[in-house]
């Protein structure tokens, strides 16, 4: 999408051009008809840019491979490190929370119509870690932990979609919730989408085995 809109830009500016030339040249109504199309296009490029650069901010949906991985480390009685791996590309993200237990969440989008015939692919973005107490936490106890995992890019095009925009002709916005794990030190867990929900498995013994409550 950015390519489109770069494109349009690319013509708007050309188009642009051509009309000064044309009212250089006297020809006024010539001229006016393309900076009328110029506009046409600019406006256009300067519509899908945000949301081009909200869309880039999503990875290709990898059926059957993870997400993610969450590795915890207890930094007290109820504070924990949490090391967040986006896979594949393995980049790291270390967060400070207080809990028991934790999620992620993230928002999947799916193509349809005509975005399919145009090669659009199915993609996912993590939008939230989340912590939460077990039970009631005591007086004097930290609040819970949230994170969002992305910055507003300038266009949401999840939120259009959802929001019966015309974007909703070509993408299912989807909210994918994950499921509540129990922290452990030393726990990993690997984070896939399957089916509507995020799910969080065990990936060596500390997980498998958390601390009782």
């Amino acid at each position: 999408m950015r390519a489109i809109a770069l494109l349009l830009g690319g013509f708007g500016g050309l188009t642009l051009l051509l009309a000064l030339s044309r009212w250089l040249a006297r020809r006024r109504w010539a001229a006016l008809g393309h900076l009328a199309l110029a506009g046409a296009l600019l406006a256009a490029a300067s519509t899908l840019w945000p949301l081009a650069a909200d869309l880039a901010s999503y990875g290709r949906l990898r059926p059957n491979a993870p997400l993610a991985q969450v590795f915890a480390e207890r930094t007290g009685s109820k504070s924990w490190r949490l090391t967040l791996t986006r896979l594949p590309e393995g980049r790291m993200q270390v967060f400070e929370v207080t809990g028991e237990e934790w999620r992620l969440d993230a928002h999947v989008l799916r193509w349809k119509g005509r975005a399919i015939a145009w090669g659009a692919t199915p993609a996912v973005r993590l939008e939230r870690l989340s912590t939460r107490f077990a039970a009631a936490s005591a007086p004097g106890d930290a609040p819970a932990s949230s994170y969002a995992l992305t910055e507003a890019a300038g266009g949401d095009l999840w939120e259009r979609a959802r929001g019966g925009s015309r974007w909703a002709d070509y993408v299912e916005a989807q909210a994918a919730e994950g499921e509540w794990r129990r922290l452990a030190p030393g726990g990993r867990w690997e984070v896939r989408l399957e089916g509507p929900r995020l799910q969080s498995r065990p990936a060596n013994a500390a997980a498998q085995s958390p601390p009782a409550r």
